[in-house]
């Protein structure tokens, strides 16, 4: 299987996704994203981890699922900005 290549960094919504997938318990991987927010000239980060039972067999896999899962986390927590919205 080729691996998908995704890359570290994400923009979107004027966010940036950073993905920090980590392998845990051996061989299985979590899914973890560290949010940049930029709001009134300052930058805040938010930790967005899966819930504990998501795991995957592969890095690949897991960062998939995290960049679907903070753009979910920036959809539901950031208030969108301008005229174009999302």
């Amino acid at each position: 299987m080729t691996k998908m290549s995704q890359p570290d960094d994400v923009a979107y919504r004027g966010c940036t996704i950073e993905v920090q997938s980590y392998k845990s318990d051996g061989e299985r991987w979590r899914p973890k994203a560290v949010v940049s927010v930029y709001e009134g000239g300052k930058v805040h980060l938010k930790q967005v981890p899966a819930p504990l039972d998501v795991l995957f067999a592969s890095e690949q896999e897991a960062d998939v699922y995290t960049v679907a899962m903070a753009k979910q986390w920036i959809d539901d927590n950031v208030a969108p900005r301008g005229p174009k919205g999302k």
